[in-house]
């Protein structure tokens, strides 16, 4: 049976009158690398931060590698590192012994683990470089080696690549890749770069006005980005039984906003189209469509890209 590294149930926070998260069901299993995708607002940073302790749920349950107590999930949350959006560091100080704090802070006795990160990180050269001189793509590695100080088995990086160039996003990318494969940490990552994040992540959720809306597979997005013809009609319902009845497919995926995306007559989308013209089904809009994260994203939401 597989481990679950994480598990909430019924998660919600409400910050005076303003829901901040609903009703979150989520589980992340060891392993896995799990993409979290929202808007800005959506609630991705305070689930972070409830799951790490930073702030109470006012309802609902978490479960930290199986434990759900006070004292269980304090001892288990030292099995975790996390950076939340920025890493923080005192920037008077060097690589070096920024990180050494971060040992210390923590507790952690091996007096190589500082050496060890940063040749995992690849910041031996900056070791004694002032923080001020350093790049972001620099400050975000150094980010993630502070989280990973103490080698937790579970890593959380809240927008690690926000703001960073092309080569320093291909950088963490593979430091990521190379920490869930070679190091088996199973990571939770949040990114507004969902083509970036599509190259790492083997599970996805997706949360929005505070509700955990889909949770999918790599396999699963695969499958739902497959080529389809993508059609708009005024009676969602309606058209779902002439697809069933008439077109005789049951290979489709109802989306929001009166959207129905179809799989079969991918090469004769006038059959599709003069089926429900002639049922009375108002069409709005009928595209053929291959998909990406991004625009599963964009079909379930209703919305617009990420900024």
């Amino acid at each position: 049976m597989d481990e679950f590294i994480l598990k909430t149930s019924r998660l919600s926070n409400k910050y005076f009158d303003v829901t901040m998260l609903n009703s979150v069901n989520m589980q992340i299993k060891k392993g896995e690398i799990y993409g979290l995708i929202g808007k800005n607002g959506s609630g991705k940073s305070t689930l972070i931060k409830v799951i790490l302790g930073l702030i109470y749920p006012n309802d609902g349950e978490i479960k930290l590698f199986g434990e759900y107590t006070k004292a269980g999930l304090e001892k288990s949350r030292r099995r975790i590192g996390a950076l939340i959006e920025k890493p923080c560091l005192i920037e008077d100080m060097t690589v070096y012994k920024n990180l050494e704090f971060i040992r210390i802070q923590r507790g952690i006795p091996n007096k190589y683990e500082v050496n060890e990160k940063l040749e995992l990180l690849n910041l031996q050269n900056e070791a004694h470089k002032n923080i001020k001189k350093l790049s972001l793509g620099m400050k975000q590695r150094l980010g993630i080696a502070m989280a990973m100080i103490g080698d937790p088995e579970f890593l959380i990086l809240d927008e690690p690549i926000n703001g960073l160039d092309s080569i320093s996003m291909i950088k963490i990318r593979e430091l990521l890749l190379y920490l869930n494969k070679k190091k088996n940490v199973t990571i939770l990552i949040t990114s507004h770069i969902l083509g970036e994040l599509e190259k790492i992540a083997t599970n996805y959720g997706v949360i929005d006005n505070g509700m955990l809306i889909d949770e999918f597979t790599k396999e699963e997005l695969e499958k739902r980005c497959e080529s389809a013809i993508e059609v708009k009609v005024d009676n969602i319902n309606k058209a779902v039984l002439v697809i069933e009845n008439e077109l005789k497919s049951t290979n489709f995926k109802v989306l929001p906003n009166n959207i129905v995306k179809i799989y079969d007559y991918i090469n004769n989308p006038i059959k599709v189209s003069s089926t429900l013209s002639k049922n009375n089904i108002g069409i709005e809009k009928i595209v053929s469509t291959k998909g990406d994260l991004e625009s599963y994203f964009i079909g379930l939401i209703g919305g617009e890209a990420l900024e």
